[in-house]
């Protein structure tokens, strides 16, 4: 039969050997006094004058994290990193390895030894826990197990009893997982009371189906840590990463960043170190600035002599200016892959408008002797229409014009429209050919409508007629407008 004064006796005892451990390791041990001799007797000493009380010793410094590169070299990273896609970016020390200032840096993924690098953060992960929460939430499993664990002590149920000593043993198992592996081999020696407490209750219960679980216990990291980077090693390692940066911006960026560290840092570097330095970076910052010059003129060059060729529908000038742009990439070194790609993606949508606009214009030439034909036939139609404007500004403004001369204006304006019968336009100019006949036929029905209204004296009727005038002006101007664009050869937009 299960004992549970017994049960609970082991159990005190094993937390207290448990959650006790740490604290007896750290107390200075007593002075040993040699065999035979009596210990001294303690004599008081007179009362010291109180002095203030020290200040509380200074928190530790988190560690850093650090990016470990394919040929071993960690670099420092400020708090975690980030990964997107094939890019890592993460914050690193100019100067101070604790991020007195500090410059995002932004490399491809590739140059990373990524399991070095995972096993490093997981070992900063798990000092950093260690250094702050560790014990004080082991003291909290301690607890919590103690406490269910009375409570398995005082249940009087035997079924109850197995269910809480099974709960207890869930959240035993999963804490390492939760917790970085803190103090495996302890969870360990809890888990194996608490097992067998479990066998035992489960006989008491009359349970003759045991349950058999491998529980695969969490380690904590073994990866040492690094020292900090003394602030020369943190400037070698912002030129480092300047090396490995393929985006030229921020190359310049961390080269430019580095040399302003060493100019204001000079007086607390070593000064041969500083001196060779600042040469070798501001050598490179120059070399990528020069490289930068020559791409802005070549992109400049190229992206103008591409656009006046689509311009003119000159296919082969833009073909061209792309052979001409990849021949002084190659020449150049090709250093500016991307720009280049952006660039020649530019000129091949400046390529594809050339093609078009070319086949337009080709188009357009085989239309244009319809297109002299048709402006030959209107011009004496728009010619009259456009003497008559005056006529219609009259109408428009209600000023006119005397009644005597309507008759005479209904007639023009009849005329004009029964020439413009007569004339077949090209099919790109019926939609012209169509409003420059609305103008005609507005003209005429403003100028009779103004005849009704003089002989009516209805203003109405002259406001109607108003309206036919003013659509009579805006449809000449827009036929006017049309012919001329159709007649044109296209244009790039």
């Amino acid at each position: 039969m299960y004992n549970r004064r017994r049960f609970s006796l082991a159990v005190a005892a094993a937390l207290l050997a448990i959650g006790l451990g740490s604290l007896a390791a750290a107390q200075p041990p007593a002075a040993a006094t040699p065999a035979g001799t009596q210990a001294p007797a303690v004599t008081q000493a007179p009362a010291a004058p109180q002095l203030p009380a020290d200040p509380p010793p200074p928190a530790a410094a988190k560690p850093l994290f650090r990016v470990i590169l394919n040929d071993g070299t960690a670099l420092v990273s400020f708090g975690e990193f980030t990964r997107v896609g094939d890019r890592i970016v993460f914050s690193m020390p100019l100067d101070s390895p604790r991020g007195d200032r500090l410059q995002l840096v932004n490399l491809p993924a590739s140059a990373v030894d990524w399991e070095s690098t995972q096993e490093y953060t997981d070992a900063t992960r798990y000092a950093q826990y260690v250094a702050t929460r560790a014990e004080a939430d082991f003291a909290v499993l301690t607890g919590e197990v103690a406490q269910a664990l009375s409570e398995i002590a005082l249940a009087r149920d035997p079924g109850r009893r197995l269910q809480l000593a099974e709960q207890t043993r869930r959240i035993i198992v999963a804490w390492p997982m939760e917790h970085y592996g803190y103090r495996s081999n302890d969870i360990n020696d809890m888990l194996s009371l608490l097992e067998g407490t479990i066998s035992e209750l489960r006989g008491a219960t009359g349970v003759r189906q045991f349950g058999f679980s491998l529980v695969a216990m969490i380690e904590p990291p073994t990866m040492p840590l690094l020292l900090d980077p003394t602030p020369s090693q943190a400037i070698d390692q912002v030129l480092l990463a300047a090396r490995l940066s393929d985006v030229p911006a921020e190359r310049i960026t961390l080269l430019r960043s580095a040399i302003g560290v060493i100019d204001e840092k000079a007086r607390s570097l070593p000064r041969i170190w500083a001196r060779q330095a600042r040469a070798s970076a501001q050598a490179m910052l120059n070399a990528e600035l020069e490289v930068e010059r020559r791409y802005a003129g070549l992109s400049r060059a190229a992206t103008a002599k591409a656009t006046s060729a689509a311009a003119e529908g000159n296919v082969r000038g833009v073909e061209q200016a792309v052979a001409r742009l990849q021949k002084n990439d190659r020449a150049f070194g090709e250093k500016r892959k991307d720009q280049v790609a952006s660039l020649l993606a530019l000129l091949q949508d400046r390529l594809d408008s050339a093609r078009r606009l070319r086949l337009m214009r080709d188009q357009w030439a085989g239309k244009a002797g319809a297109f002299r034909a048709y402006r030959h036939a209107v011009s004496g139609p728009i010619a009259r229409l456009a003497s008559l404007r005056s006529k219609l500004e009259d109408v428009k403004g209600l000023a006119g014009p005397d009644v005597a001369s309507l008759p005479d204006l209904m007639q023009r304006f009849e005329r004009v429209s029964r020439q413009l019968v007569m004339i077949a336009p090209p099919p790109d100019m019926a939609p012209a050919h169509a409003t420059l006949q609305s103008a005609a036929d507005l003209g005429q029905q403003a100028m009779r409508t103004r005849e009704r209204a003089a002989m009516q004296a209805d203003v109405a009727a002259a406001w109607d007629a108003s309206s036919a005038a003013a659509g009579s002006i805006l449809m000449l101007a827009q036929a006017r407008q049309q012919v001329d664009a159709i007649s044109r050869p296209p244009e790039l937009r």
